[in-house]
């Protein structure tokens, strides 16, 4: 999990942008760390992954209407990456805490990032 949070971290501090092969790899990674894990991760780890998959999303989004070859594989990524942020802020709600919290949770993440 730290692994996947800190090259989000990482790309987030780019300069440049990482090709559509990179950007594939690194959300499948995620989703396969998902598919074994959700279930077990703590209330951080869960914010991290939320934090991790709100980027994916937005930028997953934001390269779809680039219109290029891969723009449909970046709209489904940003699809499947919000599905699974849901998935995870409904868990979070189940253990109790308010939109509002997890707002607070997640920019405090967003603003050391």
């Amino acid at each position: 999990m730290q692994e996947l949070f800190d090259k989000m971290k990482e790309y987030l501090n780019m300069d440049t942008e990482i090709s559509f092969e990179e950007f594939d790899d690194y959300y499948k990674k995620v989703v396969a760390f998902l598919n074994d894990n959700w279930k077990e991760l703590n209330e951080e780890d869960t914010m991290h992954m939320l934090f991790i998959l709100d980027n994916l999303k937005s930028n997953g989004e934001d390269r779809a209407k680039r219109k290029g070859k891969e723009a449909k594989k970046y709209a489904k990524m940003a699809q499947r990456a919000e599905i699974w942020a849901n998935a995870l802020i409904g868990r979070l709600r189940e253990a109790g805490l308010t939109d509002e919290e997890i707002g607070k949770r997640y920019e405090a993440i967003y603003e050391a990032v």
